[in-house]
């Protein structure tokens, strides 16, 4: 969906204007609008600022004037992720507006006392950024269609009568971006070690428009070590574009009036660059190469993998199955940009989904030989829908009998490999000799709200065949690990410590944090991040972070598939 909108909406049309309309939950306000809640990433130009805020509260004060309750602006979502927000690295505003859902279709009753707080507003009490006031009673689709033409028609009017201001911004923004840079100003980018994934980093900046160039380093002693390197030049159209993605986010520590943290609406760190294990150099000098014409690579990096695996897909929708999936579908085999329809055509998809009714009948040895268990809650993955809540065959989760199966899969020479939470659905049900260190600690003490943190490999492990030894891991809502010792209540587990191996481990000596945001980090250095227990003939792999994360993380790509390729 996302490379769709880019190559036919955004590239073909560059508009000044994107109006991303969404649903949000049914209990808040009627309908957000910007202006965003801070923090706004540094790179989007001031003009995008201006642009956004000037049009959001012209359709909050229009809307209202008309009679529209509970809006709000300035809270609940921020404008920090290039994810979301493309046109703002492009010359144009992104409005989202996002409207309070009923039951897809069917009209619900929403009672007063049943609004609650969003971030930066209360549902229940007007505001300067929340108001007129909505008392609650039905609330129908033809509500929320109500809102959401009447926003719409208002954004077109403002964009057709300031017509002229706004091409003059979109002119302002591609002059400031183009301008030569001064003496001391950032000129631009040096990738020194693209890594295998330089060619698919070359080619996300080049589907975004932005110009790199290959080029031998005139420095005579770099010449001798690394004879080509690639350079982004920051003076070009979408300069700003690459920029947030080739450096380090230093998200701000952001709290409220009780010291807690300010919950980000997404993540807080999107360095490319460290995601796909690029060694990137800011250079603030000339960019002295001298420029060298290559022919392009066509494939990504391909990870071997023979096993026949099977990823567990919860009767409870998991977003990250549908990112594993999407991992193991492309498997390094795609050239940057094929349709997925045309190459899953001319293969077998290398994995199969294992429901809970499967795995609830056991004897998986007899067609799998490594099972995935995608990031998802504990509770999710063994008790499912509650019964009466779906119909019958979607309740139940794995369940006890879904334990005993898996248990009796590992112990007969399978592998499980648990993503992120669902590594403490292993060690709880299983009863390993591990236990989760950041488990139920306040966000006070300790917070990582998706950043990317610096981790050590033993490298003597198979799991970490072929990388370096320290790498990134992308951490959120993850367990950090550390090994139960005899004597302190090992007597309840069911396999002894010496059958766990620690293969990733955060530094002891330094700050793990990389790019984002991670309070209390004096925790987890030297705890493990990622684990191997052998029980059995199996073993049982807990990642404390998401190897896979959103098809991005490729970096950690090589972890994940020797891990399930049976190394």
């Amino acid at each position: 969906e996302t490379q769709i909108t880019v190559d036919k909406i955004h590239n073909v049309w560059h508009p000044q204007i994107v109006h991303d309309i969404h649903q949000q939950g049914a209990l808040g306000s009627r309908l957000f609008l910007p202006p965003y809640m801070a923090p706004v990433e540094p790179n989007v130009p001031r003009q995008i600022v201006a642009g956004y805020t000037e049009l959001g509260n012209f359709m909050t004060r229009e809307m209202r004037a008309q009679g529209f309750k509970g809006i709000t602006t300035n809270s609940t979502y921020d404008a920090w992720s290039p994810a979301r927000a493309y046109s703002h690295y492009h010359g144009g505003v992104r409005i989202l507006s996002e409207t309070a859902s009923c039951k897809i279709a069917t009209p619900i009753i929403v009672k007063f006392d049943q609004l609650r707080k969003g971030e930066g507003y209360d549902a229940k009490k007007e505001s300067a950024n929340f108001g007129p006031l909505w008392r609650g009673g039905e609330w129908h689709l033809r509500d929320i269609t109500n809102y959401m033409t009447a926003a719409a028609f208002l954004l077109l009017r403002h964009a057709s009568e300031n017509r002229e201001g706004w091409l003059s911004r979109f002119y302002q923004i591609g002059k400031e971006a183009v301008r030569p840079r001064k003496k001391g100003e950032l000129q631009g980018f040096e990738i020194a070690n693209g890594g295998a994934n330089e060619s698919l980093l070359r080619h996300i900046l080049g589907r975004a428009g932005v110009q790199t160039i290959y080029g031998e380093p005139l420095d005579a002693a770099k010449k001798q070590s690394a004879p080509l390197h690639l350079y982004v030049p920051l003076a070009q159209p979408y300069g700003a574009f690459a920029k947030a993605l080739l450096e380090a986010q230093h998200y701000p520590d952001l709290r409220d009036s009780s010291g807690h943290p300010v919950v980000p609406y997404d993540v807080t760190a999107h360095s490319l660059s460290l995601l796909l294990g690029a060694q990137v150099l800011p250079i603030y000098g000339p960019l002295r190469y001298k420029r060298v014409l290559i022919e392009e690579e066509s494939e990504l990096p391909y990870y071997g993998k023979e096993s026949k695996v099977a990823i567990y897909r919860s009767s409870v929708p998991a977003i990250d199955e549908g990112w594993t999936r999407w991992a193991l579908q492309q498997n390094g085999r795609t050239n940057p940009g094929t349709n997925m329809d045309q190459v899953m055509g001319a293969r077998k998809p290398p994995f199969v989904s294992l429901l809970d009714s499967e795995a609830r009948a056991g004897k998986l040895n007899e067609h799998y030989e490594a099972i995935v268990i995608p990031d998802q809650s504990p509770g999710t993955i063994l008790n499912g829908y509650k019964a009466g809540a779906m119909p019958t065959e979607y309740t139940g989760g794995l369940g006890q009998a879904g334990v005993k199966a898996l248990r009796e899969f590992v112990e007969q020479g399978g592998t499980l490999v648990c993503l992120n939470r669902a590594s403490t659905f292993a060690i709880e049900q299983f009863k390993l000799p591990v236990r989760d260190i950041v488990a139920n600690v306040p966000h006070k003490e300790f917070f990582v709200p998706g950043s990317i943190l610096r981790i050590e490999l033993d490298t003597t492990s198979p799991i970490a065949q072929g990388m370096p030894k320290e790498t990134i891991a992308w951490v959120e809502d993850s367990p950090v690990f550390e090994l139960i010792r005899t004597g302190s209540g090992s007597d309840r587990l069911n396999v002894p410590e010496a059958n766990v191996r620690v293969i990733a481990r955060y530094p002891a000596d330094k700050n793990p944090l990389l790019s984002g945001w991670l309070l209390g980090e004096s925790r987890i250095r030297g705890k493990a991040a990622l684990v191997e227990v052998t029980m059995g003939k199996g073993r049982i792999i807990l990642f404390g972070f998401r190897p896979q994360y959103r098809g991005q993380s490729l970096a950690t790509y090589p972890l994940f598939f020797n891990a399930i390729s049976g190394k």
